[in-house]
């Protein structure tokens, strides 16, 4: 067998590492979540990720062809990072150089980190049998629901004129941040920090108060939105709030040009939620699987 050789990612192979990892990205058996579908939306992604691809990615090279790949998304928030990856293209040793990159993520890997993450779909069962070898357990399972644009049927009407549906203004933070789940998987300031002309932060204000939120953001380049989060205070609930914000959303997204569908997750027993959106028109796609390490019990060094 050629020698394959594992590198930082760099700017020189970018381009051609962007049209791998989509290759594999669109496929249910090698999809991994957190990066996107299209050559676009992934480059830009990569060129996000703090403080720099060329620090969070590495590359697996066989004959000077891109093989593989395997980056992390870091969360100082949280001390947690999210592995993207690994995809391979060697199924005859699909293990041999997963398990090469990830040994060689051990110096990237900020030392007081407390978590590892990673998600994908049941189909990817090389993923799955990996990293359920090496201690990560299952934490979460999701829907992906879909809303076609097709289906949209407009706004909805606010039987309450003292409900008003708007941005988020930074002065709203303390209110937003006490209906924010802790454990979700961006935390408030995180969110806060993502905000820009595509991912927007939509409140829902009663007597001067925040009481609801739809955070959402739209991937141009693969012509879908994702309503990554949406909460309504407990004393608020069953009162059409979060239809209302659903709604907004929705009419949002769409107004951008080859936008097709919305998406949202909802934790595969967290019934009242699934029928909050299947009343708006979302229908299931797919289920995503989540799965973590604790490195205060197993430590990275420990991989084999």
């Amino acid at each position: 067998m050629n020698e394959i050789l594992i590198s930082n990612l760099s700017q020189e192979t970018l381009d051609e590492t962007v049209r791998f990892i989509s290759s594999y990205q669109n496929a249910d058996e090698s999809f991994v979540a957190w990066l996107g579908y299209s050559t676009n939306e992934i480059k830009s992604q990569l060129m996000a990720l703090t403080p720099s691809f060329n620090e969070r990615c590495l590359i697996a090279v066989d004959r000077g062809v891109v093989c593989g790949f395997l980056g992390i998304y870091v969360s100082e928030d949280q001390n947690a990072f999210r592995l993207l990856g690994p995809y391979i293209s060697t199924l005859n040793n699909w293990n041999e150089v997963a398990m090469n990159l990830l040994n060689a993520l051990k110096p990237i890997i900020p030392a007081h980190f407390s978590m590892a993450k990673v998600s994908f779909y049941n189909a990817n069962v090389n993923c799955k049998r990996m990293y359920e070898t090496n201690d990560f357990s299952l934490y979460n399972a999701e829907k992906t629901l879909i809303l076609e644009k097709k289906s949209f049927t407009g706004l909805k009407e606010v039987t309450n004129p003292e409900i008003i549906i708007r941005d988020y203004h930074s002065s709203d933070f303390n209110e937003f941040i006490q209906i924010h789940p802790t454990t979700a998987y961006f935390t408030g300031s995180e969110v806060v920090k993502r905000l820009n002309h595509v991912n927007r932060l939509l409140v829902a204000e009663l007597a001067k108060r925040v009481i609801g939120y739809g955070y959402f953001e739209i991937f141009v380049a693969d012509e879908f939105a994702e309503l990554c989060f949406l909460n309504v205070s407990p004393e608020s609930r069953n009162r059409g709030i979060g239809s209302l914000l659903i709604s907004r959303v929705a009419n949002e997204a769409i107004k951008h040009q080859g936008i097709c569908h919305i998406q949202i997750s909802v934790r595969v027993n967290n019934q009242e939620a699934e029928r909050l959106y299947t009343r708006n028109g979302f229908k299931e796609k797919n289920v995503i699987f989540a799965f973590q390490r604790d490195l205060n019990i197993y430590s990275w060094d420990d991989f084999t």
